[in-house]
């Protein structure tokens, strides 16, 4: 493909009511499964700026896709939807109050995990949201958490801040010891877990020669975090921060690696458990002339925006990226 074709799978199609018809097939895994059919969606980098434009982040439409996203999971009658990170540019009170406001319009139960851009850094010369105020707003009592959605015991933990919000200068992600502590005793007794973060673990390197384009990928000192997630046997983790839509690998672990919604291909993922295990399915939120949109800003506005946007196109050619029932 050459960089001023039209992106493929970006159409979009008048609001679906039933799963199969939500969108193509991203992925199939055998495990996680549950007795109690249950459906997420799952949305992660929204990079919501009501004041900024243009950027490979189209900050000038990321309004208009949440909002839009929204009214589309409402008519799928969704059990929840989970937020992997990023629900904003850089933390700025307005930009989180105008999340709130369209968080509020979610029909069903809709929890959070803080991105990179979402926690206080010391750089930052704007009023910011406390990690406090996220808390009370989008989790369902602090961070971390285990809410329970359908079936699913749904485990969010804070990459973003680091220990003791050591990292909150730069954009790095780690899993403090204390929520580590934390997570082992949660999963000695959930029953369907699907745990959440916005940093990554290391298996999308596996999918790029082992060059990581990002100095923040992946998190910092994961291993212990990989020890905990296998030692209770936890088959896939939800991710954002690339902007890439993937599948990785680590150890034992899948790891689900969701879309932007802010820049391309601008779409989420509904992510449906059952007793015969997971589907994935891509749900783009932009039309075509949206997606092109966001395709050339990426292609014009850094290597690396290029190169993400390219892969992104990449993988959306070769759906579905994982399936463990062909």
């Amino acid at each position: 493909m050459t960089s001023r074709e039209l992106p493929q799978h970006t159409s979009r199609q008048p609001p679906a009511h039933t799963l199969d018809d939500a969108g193509p097939l991203f992925a199939r895994f055998a495990r996680p499964r549950t007795d109690t059919q249950t459906t997420l969606a799952i949305i992660s980098d929204v990079h919501l700026s009501t004041r900024e434009s243009g950027s490979w982040k189209v900050y000038h439409r990321t309004e208009q896709r949440l909002q839009t996203a929204i009214v589309d999971i409402n008519a799928r009658d969704v059990d929840g939807v989970v937020f992997t990170g990023d629900l904003t540019e850089d933390g700025e009170i307005g930009d989180f109050e105008r999340v709130a406001a369209l968080f509020a319009d979610i029909d069903a139960p809709a929890v959070a995990v803080p991105g990179n851009h979402d926690v206080p850094k010391d750089f930052d010369q704007h009023d910011v949201a406390t990690l406090d105020w996220f808390e009370e707003t989008f989790t369902p009592g602090g961070l971390p958490f285990r809410t329970r959605i359908g079936g699913v015991d749904v485990i969010g933990l804070d990459s973003a801040s680091g220990p003791n919000e050591s990292l909150s200068d730069t954009h790095q992600g780690q899993i403090s010891a204390t929520q580590l502590a934390w997570l082992d005793e949660v999963l000695d007794e959930a029953i369907c877990p699907l745990v959440v973060m916005h940093h990554n673990l290391p298996g999308m390197l596996d999918l790029t020669g082992g060059v990581s384009w990002r100095s923040s990928f992946p998190m910092l000192e994961y291993d212990p975090l990989v020890d905990v997630l296998e030692a209770h046997d936890v088959s896939l983790t939800l991710s954002g921060h690339l902007h890439i839509p993937a599948v990785a690998q680590t150890a034992r672990i899948n790891e689900l690696i969701c879309p932007a919604l802010s820049s391309f291909p601008q779409g989420y993922l509904l992510l449906t458990v059952d007793e015969m295990g997971t589907t994935v399915r891509y749900v783009p939120v932009a039309d075509g002339e949206g997606a092109s949109e966001a395709y050339m800003l990426a292609q014009d506005y850094s290597d690396r925006s290029k190169a993400v946007a390219e892969l992104t196109q990449f993988h959306l050619e070769s759906l579905p990226l994982h399936d463990e029932f062909a």
